[in-house]
């Protein structure tokens, strides 16, 4: 009887349920479907089932077509588990009433992946940790919180920046991608919960906010440096948007902190949208649109002389800008093996050689090529050696380029380079504006040695 009357309790909303009995119902309900689902797979369907399926591809159903096996194997698991939806809607119910947050983020349960985090979450919250009675501005608050000002700043701190810093390697590690969700929620939710923490204790000033978020941005950025994840340059390069955003979200956390139940409600599940956005971008990436910048430079020569010093020039001279002394990669020197449609053009950097296929080549006017191998765009400045963040690889792409030239008078030609690119880190317009900017010193870099050498006298 004992029994039957825990397992009712188990079952009302109504009854609050502590950290330990939710996470072991948790866990053994899990582990029961798990097993339901991989006998299914495998003595019905002839198929594994491993727990990563759960969360590899959460719209696949969506894109099946229901006269397939792979539709009837979903259908099937998805029938199976509604006993298992409601009992962990009910759990979820009950252990949010009892951490003192609202029913209404039970919607995060039917979320992949989302679902997992949440339950890790709420295992962790302990109980009326946001409690109606707490109130703001009055130097109280409850014992998750530090009291005194000094320490509840540096805690408020350190702990957004460290939360953070896992999702940054959650994001480019595991998920390998660099999206809106690392560049712009990211930041957007340091500085916000930043302060959001801060204000628990008292309220706090505009300028105050600001400081808060700017000093968590640059924590994480420290840590992140500190960590080996990112060298000097893509943190700089990240930095405007990064504090904008923080200053953003900590201005609208300093106009809420008077609702301090509404943030207490929303705080801990800003957390888990992160990762979830994450894993979406992941999943759901789409092949990137091609970008194109193009650089011109008017050369006092013929159009013969100048379409000869495509293909003649010296090496060019150890460059003067900060910007690849800092670790981007610059172009040294170029050659053709080959003359007309297919032969190919060897562009040597200072850190490798990209190798390129002529497709196009008409003498004394435009000669155009597909990029078929580069190098890294660039060498990270870090005290570690040999660090190779993951975005190196692919994340920017140089496909094509080509030269064409313009005649504007008898010894005046215009010079164009131009370069095609793909980008895929978000949010994309943000880093065009740096590529671009990149790319245009590349290209005058280029085209104002080949003005050097064919202006020079003979």
């Amino acid at each position: 009887m004992e029994f039957y009357s825990q397992f009712k309790d188990l079952l009302k909303v109504s009854v609050p349920i502590d950290r330990k009995k939710f996470f072991i119902s948790g866990v053994i309900l899990f582990f029961i479907k798990y097993g339901i689902d991989r006998s299914l797979s495998y003595f019905v369907f002839n198929r594994e089932w491993w727990a990563i399926d759960y969360i590899k591809n959460p719209t696949a159903l969506f894109t099946l077509d229901p006269s397939s096996e792979d539709f009837a194997f979903y259908i099937t698991l998805i029938a199976f588990s509604l006993p298992f939806l409601y009992l962990g809607t009910v759990l979820c119910l009950k252990r949010l009433r009892s951490v003192g947050l609202s029913p209404f983020w039970v919607f995060l349960f039917f979320v992949p992946v989302l679902n997992f985090l949440m339950f890790f979450l709420l295992s962790l919250l302990p109980e009326d940790l946001y409690r109606p009675s707490q109130s703001l501005g009055n130097g109280s608050s409850d014992g998750f919180i530090p009291k005194s000002k000094l320490i509840v700043s540096i805690w408020s701190i350190l702990i957004t920046a460290s939360i953070t810093l896992l999702f940054s390697l959650f994001s480019t590690d595991i998920l390998k991608t660099y999206g809106a969700s690392l560049f712009i929620g990211g930041p957007f939710i340091i500085g916000f919960t930043s302060v959001a923490l801060y204000s628990r204790t008292e309220f706090v000033s505009f300028k105050q906010a600001l400081l808060v978020s700017a000093s968590s941005i640059s924590l994480a950025g420290f840590l992140t440096f500190i960590v080996a994840m990112e060298g000097v340059i893509c943190l700089i390069m990240a930095a405007p948007l990064a504090y904008f955003l923080g200053f953003l979200g900590g201005g609208i956390a300093y106009l809420l902190q008077a609702k301090s139940k509404l943030i207490s409600s929303v705080l801990p599940f800003l957390f888990l949208i992160l990762p979830s956005i994450a894993y979406l971008e992941a999943t759901l990436d789409k092949e990137s649109d091609w970008y194109m910048v193009e650089t011109s430079l008017k050369i006092s020569a013929s159009k013969e002389k100048v379409w000869k010093g495509l293909f003649e020039f010296s090496d060019i001279p150890e460059p003067k800008e900060l910007i690849f002394n800092a670790g981007v990669s610059y172009p040294v020197r170029a050659r053709v093996e080959g003359k007309g449609i297919g032969a190919i053009r060897y562009c040597e950097f200072n850190n490798g050689v990209f190798v390129e296929a002529i497709t196009k080549w008409e003498e004394n006017s435009s000669l155009a090529f597909d990029v078929v191998r580069q190098p890294d765009a660039m060498k990270e400045l870090s005290p570690y050696k040999n660090i190779r963040p993951t975005h190196l690889s692919g994340y920017f792409a140089s496909k094509k380029g080509s030269f064409q030239l313009v005649s504007l008078g008898k010894n005046e030609t215009l010079l164009i380079g131009r370069t095609w690119f793909q980008n895929k880190f978000g949010p994309t317009t943000y880093w065009n504006v740096w590529i671009h900017w990149i790319l245009h010193k590349i290209h005058y870099r280029v085209l104002d040695h080949i003005r050097n050498s064919v202006e020079a006298p003979s």
